[in-house]
């Protein structure tokens, strides 16, 4: 009471009072007993440490670098299910070390492969690595089905760029070698080596066609060299040779790549082991398509 004496405004004060005890309880929470302090509503999330919000992939920045609007919806539908595809997508300079045309095989792989996603994600820590590490070996009877971007070898360097961007030819030669000898001690970095230290890697990084012919004596291996048509392509496959096609830009490419044709199926298609792609893999394709979109082939037997 002393110190409402002091102030001398006793008779306003009350009022004042009353005024406040009525706004008090105007501004209670359901079942908060007047004239209390409402309840804190807690710190903001800011306030808590909280982590910001996950980024969001760049649709328009993601077909600019892949060339290809309909990769980029790909890869960010398959960024919604999966957490490494998702660090993909919203990082993709973490991609770029190697250059614009890796960083463009990194980013469809993530988007086209989901065996190729580990690799893709390991990129930015492991690449380049100093030497590939050696495989399993084939089956018995069987052309394995090896990729360039196996991370045994896809993160070495191969033609001045990741192995997994440029091998597809030391690759494909392997898949023959393991699949008509059954042996398993040389790998497509093996293959590469040879490549590279016999100078038959082309600016650009890529192979030249030739290393094909020379390395196939020291392989054990007959390799015979073909015009691309469909009549010399089914000749060879019937005849249980192995097939090495060098493929012009088209279904398989948008610059140069080599696949291996096994054999033919039922239905007289070629089944294909591509060493980027396993999706192209999945499908058997006519004989006309293959030959009609290839440069020249090779066809392997055992010497």
């Amino acid at each position: 009471m002393g110190l409402w004496r002091k102030r001398g405004a006793g008779g306003a004060c009350a009022a004042c009072l009353l005024a406040a005890s009525l706004s008090l309880a105007a501004c209670a929470a359901p079942g908060q007993t007047e004239g209390q302090p409402p309840e804190s509503l807690g710190p903001s999330p800011a306030e808590q440490g909280g982590a910001p919000a996950e980024p969001v992939p760049d649709q328009a920045l993601l077909a600019t670098l892949m060339g290809d609007a309909d990769l980029a919806s790909r890869l960010v539908s398959a960024a919604e299910a999966d957490e490494d595809v998702r660090w993909i997508a919203t990082h993709p300079d973490a991609l770029g070390a190697d250059g614009a045309s890796t960083q463009r095989k990194l980013l469809s792989l993530a988007a086209t492969e989901p065996a190729a996603v580990p690799f893709v994600r390991g990129f930015p820590e492991r690449y380049p690595a100093e030497a590939g590490v050696p495989g399993d070996g084939p089956e018995a009877g069987q052309v394995p089905h090896l990729y360039q971007w196996d991370e045994r070898w896809g993160y070495t360097v191969y033609g001045g760029a990741a192995f997994a961007s440029t091998g597809c030819c030391p690759t494909a030669l392997c898949m023959v070698y393991q699949g008509l000898t059954g042996k398993g001690d040389l790998t497509p970095y093996d293959m590469g080596l040879r490549a590279q230290e016999g100078g038959f890697v082309t600016e650009g990084g890529g192979t030249d066609a030739a290393f094909m012919v020379q390395q196939a004596p020291s392989l054990g291996l007959a390799c015979t060299e073909l015009y691309a048509n469909a009549e010399n392509l089914r000749a060879a496959l019937s005849a249980g040779q192995v097939v090495v096609a060098n493929m012009a830009p088209g279904d398989f490419t948008e610059t140069g790549h080599y696949v291996v044709a096994v054999g033919l199926d039922a239905d007289g298609q070629v089944v294909v082991n591509d060493p980027f792609s396993a999706e192209r893999s999945a499908r058997a394709w006519p004989v006309e398509t293959v030959a009609g979109q290839a440069i020249a082939f090779h066809a392997f037997a055992l010497a």
